[in-house]
């Protein structure tokens, strides 16, 4: 899949991109057949870059590598992708047109399509939902070209791009999230610093989603998601998205055994973990996933 992904930026021909490949500590085979096979590649004008760290950051602080080369290699423009992606060859202008005409934009997305064409985000906001967010349109057919430019509550980290410059300012990615909710948070740093999360009609991207922690019910995910929605709440959370989570994480937390009593468990186990202030690390990867 990340082979894929770096191909599909590879055709991408109306900007030379700078392609950072960030593996987070996945072993000596695996980096190496990575590299191997992107150097049978044929980069074109773009350059790629394999940046192997020495432990797993997560999402969140592996993203940050990405940013700070970014930063020291005078790159003004840094697109966030997850791996699992399938990207058209005329995605990265429009978006970048965006940041480049208006200066009160801190960061714009795509609609993010699942690969039988319905929405999995056309952005996403906080508030009175299960799971303390809500991703917009997700299961719904795309919006109408004309029905944006629109600003939402936040981007995923599926697909988004920002000025290098702006991500800096506010500290980039919060690495105590490690994976999920770090965009939404994100998000919200930017907006509180005076620019816009918008979100754009006419571009879209496709996400098998779930890729890197087994499935969108995986026990992993469920795990890290509460943990971090507890975390957001506590220094960010509105007495909505606070209500939001009574209602729908706790009080009704026994009707998700009916969809899966390890994925209930763990959810319950990242609940209790935020509440006593638990940081996502590695340590939770390997305990779910081995």
């Amino acid at each position: 899949m990340t082979l894929q992904c770096v191909r599909d930026l590879l055709a991408v021909d109306d900007l030379a991109l700078s392609i950072v490949v960030i593996d987070n500590n996945s072993g000596g085979q695996d980096v190496r057949e990575l590299q191997d096979g992107i150097a049978a590649l044929t980069p074109g004008p773009h350059a790629v870059h394999v940046m192997p760290l020495a432990e797993n950051l997560g999402f969140a602080g592996g993203m940050n590598k990405g940013i700070q080369f970014a930063d020291e290699n005078d790159i003004g423009i840094v697109l966030v992708l997850n791996n699992d992606m399938r990207l058209p060859k005329n995605f990265v202008r429009p978006l970048a047109d965006v940041l480049r005409n208006d200066p009160g934009v801190g960061v714009v997305g795509p609609t993010v399509v699942h690969p039988d064409g319905t929405v999995w985000a056309e952005g996403g906001e906080v508030g009175f939902t299960p799971n303390g967010l809500r991703l917009l349109r997700h299961g719904q057919q795309p919006s109408d070209r004309s029905d944006g430019p629109a600003e939402v509550g936040f981007l995923t980290g599926a697909c988004m791009m920002m000025r290098t410059e702006a991500a800096k300012a506010v500290g980039g990615f919060n690495d105590d999230y490690f994976m999920y909710w770090e965009d939404v948070e994100l998000s919200d740093k930017l907006r509180r610093s005076g620019l816009r999360v918008v979100w754009l009609p006419w571009v879209q991207v496709e996400h098998f989603g779930g890729q890197s922690s087994g499935g969108g019910r995986s026990p992993l995910r469920k795990f890290l998601m509460a943990c971090n929605a507890v975390r957001f709440l506590k220094s960010r959370g509105t007495l909505k998205a606070w209500a939001g989570w009574l209602v729908f994480d706790v009080l009704l937390w026994p009707i998700t055994f009916a969809t899966g009593p390890r994925a209930a468990l763990a959810k319950m186990r990242g609940t209790f973990a935020g509440l006593l202030g638990h940081t996502a690390t590695a340590a939770d990867v390997d305990r779910f996933l081995g």
